[in-house]
């Protein structure tokens, strides 16, 4: 490897190392449940679903009105 590069490879290297550390103990952590009550996180995240896709409705809904309105009638 050219000695100017190697610098930047072992930087690299050290980076995604730290990344993948940083990621295998957040995934650990989110892991564990203890303490943590499974029915209230599910009907929050369940209530978070239905809000997005009624607002996403919503959005689209309104979108292919007004691009219905400028389409002229045969």
């Amino acid at each position: 490897m050219n000695e100017q590069l190697l610098p930047l490879a072992v930087w690299l290297q050290v980076t995604f190392a730290e990344w993948r550390t940083k990621a295998v103990t957040t995934w650990e952590h989110r892991a564990d449940e203890s303490g943590v009550d499974e029915a209230v996180t599910k009907m929050i995240w369940l209530a978070v679903g239905v809000t997005v896709a009624l607002l996403a409705t919503a959005f689209f809904t309104a979108k292919f009105n007004a691009a219905k309105a400028k389409v002229p009638n045969p």
